[in-house]
């Protein structure tokens, strides 16, 4: 019994930030960061659930050993952030301290370059420098970027981040698809070359998840899930993919809206996890789009249909999947078309010679399939 109670004291101790936490700990969920054990958020054998926001001390490492970020966060919220490089030299540092807020950017040579400090979100100045410490008078390139990719002004919601293909002809109308990836992807993953694979005559919008994995993983979710095996026995939580399914349904709003598109017709598509999203708006929300992509995934868990199955009657569908696909068993891409068919949707199901990736032969086929009809 005594030992029992010296684990449990060790624990709690750690967790109030005595001992630094490894970021790979860490989650952010709904604006606060918590600690766990596991990456799960689902209630089970086996699967400890956070119940407070994250107190305490973090830390993240270099692979070569080196300290990369230190932070300090309280009640969830992070009040003091170091980034050092290599050979710990300070490159950011941010603190709060009650309303008030300071960021700071510093050159290798230990000399600050940007300082801003924000009251209750409003910043009160900021200073830059040059390297040899002359004051700048004029904005940083990467200060004028972020004005103009500001999504706050929409109603205090930001779109989900994204990247966009714009189509090489300048037509009145052009079909636009809205694309996500998969789990532990980014952005970064549909870069050039594979965003310019798309088709030239329609817009392509890549959205990344709202979820990180775990703080700076840069590798991102749709919704947290619980998998015995994988994708196999799955079981998503359920809010989260609600709450995600309306930021994407927001998203398509505003980007539309901010890239001044005029679109002929809308289209949702995903790969793995993001094709379980895709599936979840063409079930729910069949009168918000004309088609979607369901690429090497399978039904959500939980959905719900229109009463009136008219609703589904112009929708079209391209379902794929990969012979060889160890992760998704390809029954469930048939499963995926014949539920649409019973709804009443147009399907076109393709199997490809691969495995569970997203090669350029996917995206010939959704080149060919997106410009039917046109």
């Amino acid at each position: 019994m005594k030992n029992l109670l010296l684990i449990i004291f060790l624990l709690v101790f750690a967790c109030n930030g005595t001992k630094p936490v490894d970021v790979s700990n860490l989650v952010e969920r709904g604006g606060l960061t918590y600690y766990y054990q596991y990456h799960s958020f689902f209630k089970g054998d086996g699967v400890k659930v956070p119940d407070n926001p994250f107190s305490g001390k973090a830390i993240k490492y270099y692979p070569t050993g080196e300290v990369q970020l230190k932070g300090i966060f309280k009640n969830g919220i992070l009040i003091q952030s170091s980034y050092l490089d290599v050979y710990g030299n300070i490159l950011e540092s941010m603190e709060i301290n009650g309303d008030t807020t300071i960021s700071i950017e510093w050159y290798s040579n230990g000399l600050k370059r940007w300082e801003n400090r924000t009251i209750d979100g409003n910043s009160v100045f900021i200073n830059r420098w040059h390297e040899d410490g002359m004051k700048r008078k004029e904005p940083f390139k990467w200060e004028k970027e972020a004005l103009e990719n500001d999504d706050s002004n929409f109603e205090g919601e930001r779109t989900l981040h994204y990247i966009i293909k714009k189509p090489l002809y300048n037509a009145e109308k052009q079909d636009v698809l809205f694309f996500m990836h998969g789990h532990t992807e980014n952005l970064w993953n549909y870069q050039d070359p594979i965003i310019n694979q798309f088709g030239d005559n329609y817009f392509t919008v890549i959205l990344q998840a709202p979820y990180e994995l775990w703080i700076t993983s840069n590798k991102f979710t749709w919704f947290d899930f619980r998998s015995s095996n994988f994708f196999d026995d799955f079981t998503a939580n359920e809010e989260q993919l609600n709450v995600t399914l309306e930021k994407v349904l927001f998203s398509i709003d505003k980007i539309i809206e901010k890239e001044n598109i005029n679109p002929k017709r809308v289209f949702v598509g995903g790969h793995s996890q993001g094709g379980i999203m895709a599936c979840k708006l063409a079930l729910e929300y069949p009168d918000v789009i004309d088609g979607f992509i369901a690429h090497n995934t399978f039904l959500p868990n939980v959905y719900q249909t229109k009463k009136d199955k008219t609703k589904y009657s112009s929708l079209r569908g391209l379902v794929i999947n990969g012979e060889y696909d160890k992760r998704i068993d390809p029954i469930n891409s048939k499963k995926i078309a014949n539920t649409f068919i019973e709804l009443g949707v147009n399907i076109k199901s393709k199997e490809l010679k691969m495995g569970h990736e997203f090669p350029k032969s996917s995206r010939d086929v959704i080149n060919d399939w997106m410009s039917q009809n046109n």
